[in-house]
């Protein structure tokens, strides 16, 4: 009697652990497109690999240097997480290579399809390469706009030079005609003053002194 119920314990002992196998929870995997068709969305990539497992995520990366058209956005690449790694391995292996194919009037029937899968990728390595790239990008703008400032400051003191250097030349320029028409106005007035006391215009070498010193008012 013992002995039966020893082998019926054992018997329950392994139906568990095979139960505890089975409810094994199941690994995600994450596959890589290396190329998206033109016009092709999150959307569209969700109906077509949907079709081969259940699907986690999806993240396409959108072609900065590419204008939006009124159709949709562009991708350079994307990633796509199906809950189970093992569906994702076969769909990498099955589809890569192969034309996308579907009706004949698509405009993708005839892209073919560039897939890898990611071992030992999880999603969480894609955020932080994607903050990673956010953060670089944001140091080349700031960059960027630090050598856009400087250029402009440089430009900005240069025509403050300019300006400065105009309004001392023009200074020296009217303070030079100033001069000049001063000792115009002295040398008239002293010919005039010698011709009335003397009868001649001709100034003498002291009265040229005069003249020249009269004109630093």
């Amino acid at each position: 009697m013992e002995e039966k119920q020893t082998h019926e314990d054992e018997s329950l002992d392994q139906i568990v652990k095979i139960t505890k196998k089975k409810r094994k929870p199941q690994e995600p995997g994450v596959i890589y497109l290396s190329r998206i068709p033109a016009l092709m969305n999150v959307k569209t990539i969700k109906d077509i690999f949907g079709q081969y497992g259940e699907i986690g995520k999806v993240f396409l990366q959108p072609n900065e240097k590419a204008a939006n058209t009124k159709r949709g956005r562009i991708f350079t690449e994307g990633w796509i997480e199906f809950l189970d790694k093992k569906i994702a391995k076969r769909v990498a292996t099955n589809l890569n290579n192969t034309l996308i194919g579907g009706k004949k009037r698509s405009r993708w029937h005839d892209e073919i399809w560039n897939i890898k899968y990611l071992h030992r990728f999880k999603w969480a390595h894609l955020n932080e390469r994607l903050a990673y790239e956010k953060a670089v990008h944001k140091q080349r703008l700031r960059t960027e706009i630090a050598q856009v400032k400087r250029v402009a400051n440089y430009h900005i003191q240069n025509a403050e030079r300019g300006k400065k250097m105009k309004a001392i030349e023009d200074r020296k320029r009217k303070q030079g005609k100033d001069f000049l028409f001063r000792v115009l106005e002295n040398l008239v007035a002293f010919s005039d003053s010698v011709t009335r006391d003397h009868g001649t215009g001709m100034p003498t070498d002291e009265s040229r002194g005069r003249i020249v010193e009269g004109s630093f008012v």
